[in-house]
Order: structure tokens, then C-alpha cells, then sequence
């Protein structure tokens, strides 16, 4: 009898034993497949577009330019510019280290393309669709330079007469001419005999000598220079010669009774 009762015992203690192993072992398994689904469900969740580093890439444009200006679109390298200080700003604002990098673009395009480049380029960087910040940079950095800078103590004056009333001037914001009435000196072009010389310099291109209009000034001088912010005017030898230039190109027009020039 104790025999039975010792068997029936084990073949119990059996049973409940290789339920608690078939149950842990269900557990465990469930646990894996938790794990893993977690796993999955955290790789494929997209990335915080936060972490994402735009200021590298637009970065890399910008010091392309700055290393090798190709001084061909305008509107290109503006945006270029714009991709940087858009970047940063999403990212928390600009870095001196970038700002600086914009400015020294500026003045490399400015040193190496043609003055007009560097002129509509500076016009795009101060027009519509172009961000506060970047326009702020670009008119602070003052990066458009002059190849002949008006002297120090250069007297504003938007309009001049000289030698007699003989020779009559105008300095406006685009140009810079001068129309003669008495001269000696063979008429430019050939067909302006005996019409009034005026000639003509804007800010980058060169002097233009025609007789299609003329001029008419107040403001009688007889010596000084004259100037705006890109252009600059002389009178010398007592009001009988004027010389104009453009400030930006260095390029411009002498004029007197007896002869001209352009330069």
C-alpha cells in the first residue's frame, strides 16, 4: 500500500513540476518576442528631423564659392547664401564663424567678378524674398569695394556750372555727365559738330560721349570736388576743366575748351 501511495506521489509531484518548466519556458519565449517587437517598432520609427544637420551641407556650398567664385548667376550664389542663414536659423541662429563666412564671400565675389556682379548681386541681397538676417550681413559688411574712392572733403552736390557758365554738371544716384557748349576740341561722335558735347559715366560701364540732350545747372563754381556715394566730380584750374568718375569702376570723363578724355 505504501508502495501505491509513493508511486502515485512522484507521478504528481512529475506533473506539477513539468507544468511550472512548460510555463516558464512560455514566458520566456513571449518575453524574446516582446523584445524584438519593441526593437523593430523603435528602428523604424523616422528620425527627429531635429537631428537632422542641414548647416553642414549649406555650409559646404557657401566655402565652394567663397573658394572658386564662378561669377556667373547672381541669383544662384544669393541663394546659396540664403540655404546657410535659413539653416542656421532653424537650428538655433547663426554662428559667428558663419557669419564671418558670408562676409568673406562677399568680398571674395566682390574681388574677383566684374564690379556690375557684385553690384546686382548686392541689389538681390537687399530685394524681396531675401531673409532680414542675410540682408543685414550683406549692407553691415559694406562689401562693395571702390576703385576710386571720392577724396576726403568731398562737398555734396547734386548739380554744378563752371567756366563761365560754359560747362554744366549733374551727380545723380546712377550717373554722372557733363555737357560743354563752347569747345575746340573734334565732336564725339563725328556728327555732333557743332551741337553741345555731354558726356556720360554710370556706375560700371564706360563713358559714353553724345549730343541727343544736354544739361542746364545752378551752383556756379570755380574749384573742389563734388560727390554722392558712387560718383565724384573735380573742378580745377580756376572752373575751366571738370573731371567725373565713377567710384565703384574707377572709370569716368575729363573735359575743357580745348580737349577730353575718357578713362
Amino acid at each position: 500500500m505504501l508502495i501505491i501511495l509513493g508511486v502515485a506521489l512522484s507521478i504528481i509531484i512529475f506533473l506539477i513540476w513539468s507544468a511550472i518548466i512548460q510555463s516558464g519556458g512560455r514566458l520566456a519565449t513571449e518575453n524574446i518576442f516582446a523584445d524584438q517587437s519593441q526593437t523593430q517598432t523603435q528602428t523604424q520609427e523616422p528620425v527627429d528631423s531635429d537631428d537632422v544637420d542641414r548647416v553642414g551641407p549649406a555650409r559646404d556650398a557657401v566655402i565652394a564659392i567663397v573658394n572658386a567664385p564662378s561669377c556667373e548667376s547672381v541669383e544662384n550664389d544669393a541663394a546659396v547664401l540664403e540655404d546657410l542663414v535659413t539653416a542656421s536659423l532653424q537650428q538655433g541662429g547663426i554662428a559667428d564663424d558663419d557669419r564671418q563666412l558670408i562676409v568673406d564671400t562677399l568680398k571674395k565675389i566682390d574681388e574677383a567678378c566684374p564690379k556690375d556682379f557684385s553690384l546686382s548681386l548686392s541689389d538681390q541681397l537687399s530685394g524681396a524674398g531675401v531673409s532680414i538676417e542675410l540682408a543685414q550681413i550683406s549692407v553691415d559688411a559694406n562689401w562693395v569695394s571702390k576703385m576710386r574712392p571720392a577724396p576726403e572733403g568731398a562737398q555734396a552736390l547734386t548739380a554744378l556750372t563752371t567756366d563761365g557758365r560754359n560747362i554744366h554738371c549733374t551727380i545723380e544716384s546712377t550717373r554722372a555727365a557733363c555737357s560743354i557748349y563752347t569747345y575746340t576740341f573734334p565732336s564725339i561722335p563725328a556728327s555732333c559738330e557743332t551741337y553741345t558735347q555731354t558726356f556720360v559715366v554710370s556706375e560700371t560701364g564706360d563713358t559714353d560721349a553724345l549730343c541727343s540732350w544736354r544739361l542746364q545747372a545752378e551752383n556756379l563754381v570755380t574749384s573742389g570736388t563734388f560727390a554722392n556715394d558712387t560718383f565724384a566730380c573735380d573742378v580745377r584750374d580756376g572752373g575751366g576743366t571738370v573731371e567725373c568718375w565713377s567710384q565703384l569702376s574707377g572709370k569716368g570723363f575729363e573735359i575743357n575748351r580745348n580737349g577730353s578724355r575718357t578713362f
